[in-house]
């Protein structure tokens, strides 16, 4: 019986430098522009569950 084929990680794929690694990652401004929420989206809504009345009035949330 042959011994079982090592499912590692292939030993011959060169390893990346940090300037190389760091060429592929995105800067601030394009990391925002990609998560930024289009203007056409419509309103998003949250609701909260468990938040005193009084305590929701006081931070100007709307209540049920």
């Amino acid at each position: 019986m042959a011994p079982p084929l090592s499912a590692g990680p292939d030993s011959s794929a060169a390893l990346l430098s940090r300037a190389q690694r760091a060429h592929y990652r995105l800067d601030w401004a394009k990391r925002l522009a990609r998560n930024a929420r289009v203007s056409t989206a419509s309103q998003l809504t949250i609701r909260l569950f468990g938040i005193p009345e009084g305590f929701a009035a006081s931070l100007g949330l709307a209540t049920a």
